[in-house]
């Protein structure tokens, strides 16, 4: 991969603020969405409760993450450094709850509840806000490898807290995700990155235009983006919810179960920077179509074949790609679509649709299975959630142009 002088220039100026969010989506809130799955079965068996009531349960995290367009205008006005601290302490307070507090299904509901609340402050709201401001000629490859942060971790540290889980217990996970919350991600966070460059934001003048608080919605990109975003987290937050249990019902246990996270995380990772690095070089609709389409293929298997625990990992690593892209694309084309000025606010929209998608998925998958005893019928559904959200948002209108000559956004 060569980089022009233009972005190398931005390498330069910006690597420090790529590490800390690295850091950030790495050790942070982030990868408690992909280990989850694995805390579920001692979960439903301590509390007394079945999948599809701890899914009900779970699902109040929306709720909280609602208040991401709240959330991002605040990121607006503040910036990243006081919105991801605030965020990241109630996340670390919750995360103790649940170690050593939390004995009845209703407390998890609460903790669950100020996940959603502070978990958009320390996610990709934020840390998407960050990069977008430093970056523009290779604003997508920088946004692949930030994403990098939870994807790597998200490689190792399933294998470390599903052995922490079958020697100690549940609760000694969460201490340790308290630990790396708190000890890691939040003090070097702060260490490394800057609100913006001395400079200025980077990327083309019209992107200092204001637009007002209500004027986007009148887009019909805006929608299309709200759409393909509710499309692609059903299946995506489905899957990862009960990934442990999707592919221990290939007769698995719990330790080799742990792989399906981290061919999960694998998947994202060639998601992440391969999409990125097309973004800024090739034609972004025709990038998203591709990456949201194709990977429904994994679901496809999942849903249509008995595989065995190999084949079910890869299936699910198919999965993982289109998860690993989907950051990448709605954080490019809300930037590049729309701008800076109001980049929390309006992402802060689509992310709170996504945890509507969340919700669903996580409410859907778990019904399916109490109804149907597996998870085949969802898992269809899902492939076609997954080819119809490549439809959408390959219809959003961005100028595709080289990346060294940026030029004027479509009007709202």
């Amino acid at each position: 991969m060569q980089l022009d002088k233009s972005s190398r220039d931005e390498w330069q100026r910006g690597w420090r603020v790529i590490l800390g969010s690295m850091i950030a989506s790495g050790f942070g809130m982030p990868l408690f969405y992909y280990v989850f799955s694995l805390f579920t079965l001692p979960m439903i068996d301590e509390f007394g409760i079945t999948r599809g009531e701890l899914s009900n349960l779970q699902a109040l995290i929306v709720f909280g993450a609602l208040t991401a367009p709240l959330v991002g205008r605040w990121l607006d006005r503040s910036g990243f450094r006081m919105v991801f601290a605030a965020c990241s302490v109630a996340i670390v307070i919750g995360h103790l709850a649940m170690a050593g507090a939390v004995v009845t299904a209703w407390q998890f509901a609460i903790v669950a509840f100020i996940y959603g609340a502070a978990g958009v402050g320390c996610g990709p709201l934020g840390y998407t806000r960050l990069v977008n401001g430093w970056f523009w000629h290779s604003r997508g490859l920088a946004l692949g490898v930030v994403a990098l942060g939870v994807a790597l971790t998200a490689i190792f540290v399933p294998q470390w807290i599903a052995g922490m889980i079958e020697r100690d217990g549940w609760r000694s996970g969460f201490w340790a995700l308290a630990a790396m919350a708190g000890l890691l991600s939040l003090p070097l966070t702060l260490l490394l990155v800057r609100n913006h460059p001395a400079e200025g934001p980077a990327g083309p003048t019209v992107e200092s235009v204001a637009i007002g608080d209500r004027t986007f919605m009148k887009s019909r990109d805006f929608w299309l983006l709200v759409g393909a975003m509710i499309c692609m987290a059903i299946p995506g937050a489905g899957i990862l919810a009960h990934l442990s249990p999707i592919v221990q019902e290939e007769g698995i246990g719990v330790k080799v179960a742990a792989f399906g996270v981290t061919a999960f995380a694998i998947g994202q990772v060639t998601g992440r920077i391969i999409a990125g690095w097309f973004l800024d070089r090739a034609n972004p609709r025709i990038v998203a179509f591709i990456f949201t389409a194709v990977p429904a293929v994994g679901f496809v298997l999942l849903a249509g074949l008995d595989l065995g625990a190999v084949a079910a990992v890869l299936a699910v690593g198919m999965v993982g790609v289109q998860q690993g892209a989907e950051i990448d694309l709605f954080a490019w084309f809300t930037a590049r679509r729309f701008g800076l000025a109001r980049y929390g606010a309006i992402y802060g929209w689509v992310i709170a649709a996504s945890w509507i998608g969340n919700a669903l998925g996580i409410l859907t998958f778990g019904w399916a299975h109490d109804a149907g005893g597996n998870y085949k019928m969802i898992e269809w559904i899902a492939a076609g959630l997954l080819v119809l959200g490549a439809i959408l948002i390959a219809a959003v209108r961005v100028t595709v142009s080289s990346h060294n000559s940026p030029e004027p956004l479509p009007a709202p």
